[in-house]
C-alpha cells in the first residue's frame, strides 16, 4: 500500500477553515468581532414562552418561562460587532424602559445564558432582542454595532 502525503489545496482549505475566525462553544467573546445573537437557540424564527394565566389581551405582559436562553456566536458575516468591548449584552426591546436593568451578561461564544428572572414580555404577538456590546443605555465609545432577533411570544398558560 503506497501513502500519500495529503495534497496541499486540501491541507490549505483545511487550513482556512480552522483559522477562518469562527469561534468555537466556551471561546471568550472579544473586542473587534462580528456575532449573531441567538434565542433560544435560534436567530431566526425564535419562539419565547410566557407565562399568562388567564386570557390574553393586548398590552397584557406576563413572565417568561424559565429555562430559556440567549446566546451568541461569532460569525464573520454576523450583523452585530464588538467594537472595543469583550461581553455582548441581551434584553427584549419590548419593554427595555421596564426590562433594561434585566439585561443578560454574555462574555463566550456558544454558551447559554438564562433570560433573567423577572423579565416581563408580552402575553402574544411578536418582539425583538437587542443583543449589543453597549449595556442598555450606557455611554459608549464608538464603533459597536447592536443586532437584533425578532421573536414570536407565545403563552403556555392560556
Amino acid at each position: 500500500m503506497i501513502v500519500r502525503p495529503a495534497r496541499p489545496a486540501a491541507a490549505l482549505a483545511a487550513i482556512v477553515l480552522l483559522t477562518c475566525g469562527i469561534a468555537r462553544a466556551g471561546t471568550p467573546i472579544g473586542p473587534d468581532q462580528h456575532f449573531t445573537g441567538r434565542v433560544n437557540g435560534h436567530h431566526a424564527g425564535a419562539i419565547v414562552r410566557v407565562v399568562c394565566p388567564g386570557p390574553s389581551t393586548v398590552g397584557r405582559t406576563g413572565a417568561v418561562l424559565s429555562g430559556q436562553t440567549f446566546s451568541v456566536s461569532h460569525s464573520p458575516a454576523g450583523t452585530g460587532y464588538t467594537g472595543l468591548f469583550s461581553q455582548v449584552y441581551a434584553w427584549f426591546t419590548a419593554n427595555a424602559g421596564v426590562n433594561g436593568p434585566l439585561a443578560a451578561r454574555l462574555t463566550r461564544y456558544g454558551t447559554d445564558v438564562a433570560i433573567p428572572a423577572g423579565v416581563q414580555v408580552p402575553c402574544d404577538g411578536t418582539g425583538q432582542v437587542e443583543f449589543s456590546s453597549c449595556p442598555y443605555l450606557a455611554p459608549c465609545a464608538y464603533g459597536w454595532v447592536p443586532t437584533f432577533v425578532t421573536v414570536r411570544f407565545a403563552n403556555v398558560a392560556a
